[in-house]
């Protein structure tokens, strides 16, 4: 008994000592961390990982300007460890890169992913990140008031052209790509009082106050010299709606479906046929066979063309629906498909392979496995809303550029190697197949 008793004033003992160890690392709440890189290394023990070592402080624009200070609770001496692993978001100059190729000095700001912030004594800083990027492409993202000395970013407004600066998404490529069909609106003041920002084509014009920007969708073709004139799709019965989305165009751009929302009503799907590309949409008619609730991005099986995939939340998440004339109502898809996050923005490849969405992150399911698509880089790039060509050579897709209010999107190309994975992407307005 004595000696049970020894031993368990020793255990104790021992744990005290490690209760009160200073350098033990304590949770501590998770905050944006700003500092200059000192270094950048990858993690001996885990391939695909690296440690970058903050100086913690405040940036000089922000030390120069009337802001509030950022991490105020952290002075100076103190060093952020940042873990930086593959699925950490890394932006410099308003586009993705690769953390070793940030230079030593160089302002950044580190997001962490939420939980995994802790203090070491008094002088260390521990967490995984989510996003690291440079301060100037943070500070046009949540300091648009903020005057940079490498100015602001360009702001392309040109109707001419399919990315703006304002919000292109939804591709839908017909065919082989040459034919691309998508939606557009207007982005959000970044300042009050500010102007809407992005390209003011047809259908599109700076709301009244208290409104927001329709969405409309729009066509174009590529020539030899370059995409033509993107030109708004006018499908009848849908002039006063507040969103008007092409989410899929048969191969001889004779039928389409599309996600149709009133101002204040539930958006459904919608059907519009044509006798010739030559002519005009038909009046859009309802698909009751989505079935009741909301239904949103329907896109048609390649194989079975008379089934259709759809996204709805009538079951209080995002999921996946497919509607078969055999076997009505329309049915969930498996659970490797639909989770309890938010899974939309299902598009179908040639060989029946699903592209859709999950929160932010886009996936593929094919052969019974759903797979991340990825762009090449040792970071992860966030896509979404993909959709390949017909002949499955090309993959169309949204990336998000980081600004205020609301993020400006842009629509990006990518080969598709032949075993799945995506080569090196460009702006769509750059885009030549070869």
């Amino acid at each position: 008994m004595r000696r049970v008793l020894v031993l368990f004033v020793l255990l104790l003992a021992v744990w005290g000592c490690d209760l009160m160890d200073p350098m033990r690392p304590t949770p501590h709440a998770d905050t944006e961390t700003f500092g200059n890189l000192l270094e950048a290394v990858p993690d001996p023990l885990r391939e695909g990982v690296w440690i970058a070592r903050l100086r913690v402080g405040v940036p000089r624009a922000l030390g120069r300007a009337d802001e509030a200070r950022p991490t105020p609770d952290v002075a100076g001496g103190i060093v952020a460890v940042v873990i930086v692993t593959s699925d950490t978001v890394v932006m410099v100059d308003d586009v993705p890169a690769a953390l070793q190729d940030i230079g030593p000095g160089t302002e950044v700001v580190a997001i962490p992913v939420p939980g995994t912030t802790t203090m070491v004594g008094e002088k260390e800083i521990r967490l995984v990140a989510s996003q690291l990027m440079d301060f100037e492409t943070y500070a046009r993202w949540r300091l648009p008031k903020l005057e940079l000395s490498g100015g602001s970013a360009v702001v392309i407004e040109d109707v001419n052209r399919i990315n703006s600066a304002g919000i292109e998404g939804g591709p839908v490529p017909v065919g082989d790509g040459v034919v691309l069909y998508f939606s557009a609106r207007l982005r959000s003041p970044e300042l009050p009082d500010g102007p809407w920002v992005g390209a003011q084509r047809d259908g599109l014009s700076s709301p009244a106050e208290g409104e927001r920007s329709l969405d409309r969708s729009y066509r174009t073709e590529l020539g030899e010299d370059g995409w033509s004139i993107p030109e708004l799709v006018n499908i009848p019965g849908t002039e006063v709606t507040e969103h008007v989305k092409i989410t899929w165009v048969s191969a001889d751009e004779r039928r389409c479906y599309v996600t149709v929302s009133e101002v204040d009503g539930t958006p459904w799907i919608g059907i519009s046929e044509r006798s010739s590309p030559s002519e005009s949409w038909g009046e859009v008619v309802r698909m009751d066979a989505a079935g009741e609730g909301d239904a949103f991005d329907a896109v048609a099986m390649v194989g079975s063309p008379e089934k259709t995939v759809f996204a709805t939340t009538r079951n209080g998440s995002g999921d996946l629906f497919l509607h078969d004339p055999a076997a009505e109502p329309a049915q969930q898809l498996q659970a490797e498909i639909n989770t309890g996050g938010l899974e939309w923005g299902p598009r179908i490849g040639p060989a029946d392979e699903l592209y859709f969405v999950r929160g932010d992150r886009q996936l593929r399911f094919q052969a019974g496995r759903v797979d991340e698509v990825r762009l090449p880089g040792p970071h992860r790039t966030v896509l979404i809303e993909a959709a390949p060509t017909a002949d499955g050579a090309f993959l169309f897709f949204a990336v998000p550029r980081f600004r205020p209010v609301e993020l400006d999107l842009d629509i990006q190309v990518a080969p598709i190697h032949a075993d799945g994975t995506l080569g090196d992407a460009v702006p769509v307005d750059e885009w030549r197949p070869e």
